[in-house]
């Protein structure tokens, strides 16, 4: 699911953050001279925020990211006033920037629509390596986006050397905050005339590229975090003040639940209908309408326009159930794989919201119109979140598991003499790979199946006729298709040759970028390690001319959560393979100093994948050598 489908609502640290690109460790492509940021927070934790910095591109490419930036602001919450822009030339010449270059429009970021936002554009022209950008600019937070609290994170990625770096917090001595610091030098800590200041200062002296795959990237960069809501259960608390009248059991709302459990007696068999009608009948539209996207819209409203956010989503979907005797609640939950741990302070960390069924304890999110009822997208999966009605403690979404992230792959391959070969894949998808499926049966569309398989071939670099279909199911937790390729040039030199043991198609699962993973000779930060199992049975058929000189051992590895099995058989001319791979691992990330040995087994494993036979055509063999 798109990320952006999950936002609740955009925090400070990503409104202000500037486009960092500079991927490779050394200068990089900007650099930041000076940065410094200002939080006054006042006793009703509303608050001030000054932010000034001046940022320099090293090449092009630098010039050219910061030739414009953005800043979006609540206009029913907030006030943002710009003090300075202006332009620093290589040479030290300042250049305002003109009124005319600083433009405000309706809140639009990210192709996501905020009405009652406003964005500021500001257009630094005809910049060139070596020119630097001036910004100053002050925000009011004058109402709160949930009662009771606030919170502010910034964090300062590692892909830009920083000579500068301060930032500077002010509260009231008598208030209770609670503050976190990751690798910032803390250089004031002061009380006067009532007010608490804090200071840290941070510079770098070089880049650092962040490991392939990366998760929980907060743990591994510097940051700076304050918030006053007294802890995880007023956040849940807050927001659970805006949710529960807007999913108020209406007459509507009876009668539609009534309609649609009908004939059902079991709780599982009425919540798998009502989740199924949310899910193909309510929109969804990332449009965030009302108080600050902290807020859902009504029922009423959710089934007269039939579309709606996350939140929205989860309203209607709790409505229904309740109506229908399944107690529900919403969940406030990270979609992403930046946070699957909870953050050392009560931030106001979610960018989703979904649902919990505590008496079949199970979660629910619709805005994925392809997730059968009974599965969680991949990006919801393993994450902690807060159950807001009724809040008691965190609570944790289920891992993936081998049998819910499950591929099996059936290849035949009939090889003729001449290298000619007709090779027929049957993939199966179970669990979340039964949705990849569907997907790709979607994206490919009704009756455009000829136009795929041929572009598919043509890619390949072969050379013949291709066929796909989609094969019957009745079960969307087990969705299968078939491809089938009938070449003239599969082996190029069938006088002696090889031929792998290989499917057609990746299929669901992205085995290739499973083991990619593992190729860095080490790791600084956590890494994804999901569970999931792959199966391999590929079969085939050689002409009779043709005879074997080499066959692959079998193959057996276990290390930890890994395992690998690799049995090849011979009946005949006929040779197959069965191999079964994967994880059962009960998480979604691993740690750094699990990587060596996961390493070993998935380069072995990558090995052993390309296991092949030797032939060579009998009445071809020459006798003069």
């Amino acid at each position: 699911m798109d990320n952006n489908k999950k936002l609740l609502a955009i925090s400070i640290a990503s409104i202000f953050a500037l486009p960092l690109i500079a991927y490779a460790e050394g200068e990089g492509h900007y650099r930041s001279l000076f940065q410094h940021t200002d939080v006054t927070i006042n006793a009703d934790s509303t608050s001030v925020v000054d932010e000034e910095y001046i940022w320099r591109g090293v090449d092009q490419q630098g010039a050219n990211g910061l030739g414009q930036q953005y800043l979006s602001f609540d206009q029913d919450k907030q006030e943002l006033e710009i003090i300075e822009a202006e332009t620093i030339r290589a040479n030290g010449e300042k250049i305002k920037v003109p009124a005319s270059d600083i433009k405000l429009q309706d809140g639009m970021l990210g192709g996501i629509s905020y009405p009652h936002r406003k964005l500021y554009q500001i257009t630094f022209s005809k910049l060139s390596p070596g020119d630097a950008i001036h910004l100053h600019y002050r925000q009011k937070q004058t109402k709160l986006d949930l009662p009771g609290g606030d919170s502010h994170s910034t964090y300062y990625n590692r892909d830009v050397i920083r000579d500068d770096t301060s930032y500077s917090l002010h509260y009231p001595e008598t208030m209770s905050l609670h503050i976190a610091s990751n690798e910032l030098d803390k250089t004031e800590d002061k009380i006067s005339n009532g007010t608490h200041t804090i200071k840290w200062t941070h510079h770098s002296t070089d880049t650092r590229t962040n490991d392939p795959n990366m998760v929980n990237a907060w743990r591994q960069t510097p940051y700076v975090m304050v918030s006053s809501f007294k802890d995880l259960k007023a956040i849940a608390d807050a927001y659970q003040i805006g949710a529960t009248e807007k999913a108020r059991i209406t007459p509507e709302v009876q009668a539609l639940a009534a309609s649609l459990v009908q004939g059902r007696s079991t709780d599982a068999d009425k919540a798998k209908v009502i989740y199924d009608w949310v899910r193909k009948n309510i929109r969804y539209v990332a449009s965030y309408i009302g108080d600050g996207g902290f807020v859902p819209n009504d029922t009423k409203t959710i089934l007269e326009k039939r579309y709606g956010d996350c939140k929205d989503h989860a309203t209607i979907l709790e409505a229904l159930l309740e109506a229908s005797g399944i107690p529900t609640s919403q969940v406030l939950i990270n979609a992403s794989t930046d946070s699957y741990t909870m953050l050392p302070i009560p931030v106001f960390n979610y960018n989703h919201a979904i649902n919990y069924l505590p008496s079949l304890n199970l979660f629910l999110d619709s805005t994925s119109d392809q997730t059968p009822y009974g599965l969680l997208p991949e990006m919801d999966t393993s994450h902690t979140v807060l159950v807001t009605k009724n809040f008691k403690e965190v609570s944790q979404t289920p891992p993936i598991s081998t049998g819910g992230f499950k591929m099996l792959r059936q290849t035949k391959i009939d090889l003729a003499v001449d290298g000619s070969a007709t090779r027929t894949t049957d993939i199966t998808g179970y669990g979340l790979a039964a949705v990849s499926v569907k997907t790709l049966l979607d994206g490919i569309g009704p009756g455009k199946e000829s136009d795929w398989a041929r572009k598919t071939l043509a890619n390949s670099g072969m050379h013949g006729s291709s066929e796909f279909k989609a094969l019957p199911s009745n079960d969307p937790l087990k969705l299968s298709y078939r491809y089938t390729e009938k070449v003239s040039n599969f082996i190029s030199q069938p006088e002696a040759s090889t031929i792998n043991f290989y499917v057609a198609l990746q299929g669901p699962i992205a085995a290739g970028s499973i083991l990619r993973r593992f190729t860095e000779k080490d790791r600084k930060s956590d890494f994804k390690c999901d569970a999931f199992a792959i199966e391999d049975q590929v079969e085939i058929n050689l002409a009779p001319e043709l005879k074997v000189l080499f066959v692959p051992k079998d193959v057996h590895i276990k290390e930890g959560d890994i395992f690998f099995d690799a049995v090849y058989q011979r009946h005949g001319n006929t040779y197959s393979v069965n191999r079964t791979w994967g994880s059962t691992s009960t998480k979604a990330w691993c740690a750094p100093k699990e990587y060596d040995a996961m390493k070993k087994a998935m380069n072995n494993i990558d090995k052993a994948i390309g296991g092949r036979l030797l032939f060579m055509n009998k009445n071809e063999a020459r006798s003069d050598l």
